[in-house]
């Protein structure tokens, strides 16, 4: 039988353990500085006659939210900001900015958006299909 030779290292967790424990109900805690960047979730579809965009941005309002289309991009940014009176806050704040190329099959000049339970919509129309000019020839 062979002897392994155990050697008490401290680990991650014992680190963390001992934060735990000194955390005090008298202090703020926060899990989030406020300042990092956050990413909200998309979705993208293609339909027929537009591509759709999704965002889940619960808790901020249109005013907060930015809407550019620059070339042939679409850029969407915003800021969530937090209540300074919080105590303990979980949730993601900060600033996000998120970019889209667009094919070149839409209309610039036609996109719209609407926000609505926390889920911005954006809806890029596509331009019609051009449809080949069928030309009959006569056979002499």
């Amino acid at each position: 039988m062979t002897l392994i030779k155990w050697i008490n290292r401290p680990t991650l967790f014992d680190e963390v353990d001992q934060w735990l424990d000194n955390l005090s109900i008298h202090k703020p805690i926060n899990f989030n500085n406020g300042n990092s960047r956050w990413m909200p979730q998309f979705e993208l579809r293609e339909i027929n006659d537009s591509y759709q965009i999704f965002a889940e941005i619960p808790g901020m309002s249109k005013k907060d939210i930015n809407l550019e289309v620059v070339d042939n991009s679409l850029r969407i940014s915003g800021e969530k900001s937090r209540d300074e009176k919080d105590y303990i806050f979980e949730y993601s704040y900060g600033k996000f900015e998120r970019t889209f190329n667009l094919p070149d099959d839409v209309i610039l000049d036609k996109v719209s958006a609407k926000m609505k339970d926390g889920i911005l919509a954006i809806y890029v129309p596509k331009l019609e299909p051009v449809k080949p000019e069928v030309k009959k020839i006569a056979i002499k």
